[in-house]
């Protein structure tokens, strides 16, 4: 943002026609200003209940929810390889940890290195720590906390459940098949 600022004021000062590249740069720095969030979460054993406060230039929200209200605590995993400039694959990973509520509704924060969250558990002040293992850590220690299941999901990985249950229809579907292929016997 500052330097669009000075960019626009040497531009202008020499009469140069491209002054609207430092206006650009300077709406570019004014965007991530506004846009960039910061996330508190404590979960306090004593209150039983959990604290999730937002924070931005924008706006601020600060909510309180009760153990009792969460059905389970969930970190989500997403793996996604991008090819640099050498044609090199780096991989970028993201986590989000996701309280599930009985009633359906779901919180979600970003446990992303580089996002803005500040994550309190017990006590103990878990922001620092953003690696995969850590991550894993910090979801287990907060379902912990709250009494509730832990689960770990990773994007794109399917649900076991599911795929038994649609085999399961498929066998039932081709023995029916089946069955009505015998009632019916080809005339020859």
């Amino acid at each position: 943002m500052v330097g669009g600022v000075i960019a626009v004021i040497l531009m202008l000062i020499q009469s140069a026609s491209q002054w609207w590249l430092g206006l650009i740069a300077l709406a570019i720095g004014i965007a991530i200003l506004l846009l960039n969030k910061s996330i508190t979460l404590i979960a306090d054993g004593n209150l039983r209940q959990i604290r999730i406060a937002k924070k931005s230039l924008l706006g601020a929200s600060d909510n309180s929810y009760s153990f009792n209200d969460i059905k389970d605590v969930m970190i989500e995993e997403d793996r996604d390889y991008d090819r640099n400039s050498d044609g090199d694959r780096k991989e970028k990973i993201t986590y989000v940890l996701i309280f599930n509520f009985n009633n359906g509704y779901q919180e979600a924060i970003n446990l992303t290195p580089g996002s803005s969250s500040n994550v309190s558990v017990g006590g103990l002040n878990m922001s620092r720590f953003s690696q995969n293992n850590t991550v894993m850590k910090i979801g287990q220690r907060m379902a912990e906390v709250i009494g509730v299941p832990f689960n770990h999901k990773r994007r794109g990985d399917m649900n076991i459940a599911h795929v038994v249950s649609s085999v399961g229809e498929v066998i039932k579907q081709v023995k029916q098949e089946a069955k009505q292929g015998n009632q019916n016997p080809p005339q020859a």
